[in-house]
C-alpha cells in the first residue's frame, strides 16, 4: 500500500500518494522565488489511474465574501488570481521540463513521474471552490471566462478546459477530497 500525504487547506482535506504528489510551496527552489510575485497551485499529483498530471487549487467559502461586496470586482479578482496561479504553475513545470537552472532545482523536489512533459492532453487543472448551490451560477461565469481567456495557453499543452468545480463535482471526477472535519 502506498504511503499517503494528507493536505489540509481552505476547509478541505486531500489525500494523495506521497510518491506521486508534490506541493511547490514545499520546494526550497520555489520558496526562494515566492516573494517575487510567483504563485503556485496547492497540490500537484500524478494520477496513476488516468495517467495525468493534475494541478489542484483549493479555495474556501471566504472567496464568496468578496462577491457580496462587489460581484463585478470579485469576479475580476477571482479570475485574475486563478489565471495567475495556473500560469505561474505552468511556467514552473515548463522550467522543470526544459531543465533551466531553476527548473533543475525545482525538479529535485518533484516526483520522478512529473519531471518530464507528460504529453498533450495529460495535464489537468482543477480549481475546487467551496460553493453553496445558490452561488453556482457565479462560479459557472468565472469558469467560462477563465476558459475563454486561457484557451490559447491550454491548447499549447493539449488541455481542453480548466475545471472550476464544487466539492461534489471534484469527488465525482476522482479528486480524493473531503470536507475537513
Amino acid at each position: 500500500m502506498d504511503e499517503m500525504s494528507e493536505i489540509t487547506e481552505s476547509g478541505f482535506r486531500v489525500t494523495v500518494p506521497k510518491e506521486t504528489s508534490f506541493r511547490f510551496c514545499d520546494c526550497p527552489a520555489y520558496q526562494r522565488l515566492s516573494g517575487l510575485c510567483l504563485k503556485e497551485m496547492d497540490i500537484g499529483w500524478w494520477d496513476k489511474g488516468t495517467s495525468r498530471l493534475l494541478l489542484i487549487e483549493l479555495k474556501g467559502e471566504e472567496v464568496w465574501r468578496e462577491f457580496d461586496k462587489s460581484k463585478v470586482a470579485a469576479h475580476e479578482h477571482m479570475l485574475t488570481a486563478l489565471k495567475g496561479k495556473l500560469t505561474d504553475t505552468l511556467l514552473m513545470l515548463v522550467a522543470v521540463w526544459i531543465e533551466t537552472g531553476v527548473g533543475k532545482e525545482l525538479s529535485k523536489s518533484l516526483p520522478a513521474l512529473v519531471r518530464q512533459y507528460p504529453g498533450d492532453g495529460k495535464l489537468g487543472f482543477v480549481f475546487l471552490v467551496d460553493t453553496p448551490a445558490s452561488r453556482s451560477p457565479m462560479l459557472t461565469a468565472v469558469k467560462d471566462d477563465m476558459n475563454k481567456e486561457l484557451e490559447g495557453r491550454m491548447r499549447l499543452f493539449g488541455v481542453r478546459r480548466v475545471a472550476i468545480v464544487n466539492l461534489a463535482v471534484a469527488q465525482d471526477i476522482g479528486i480524493p477530497v473531503e470536507r475537513q472535519a
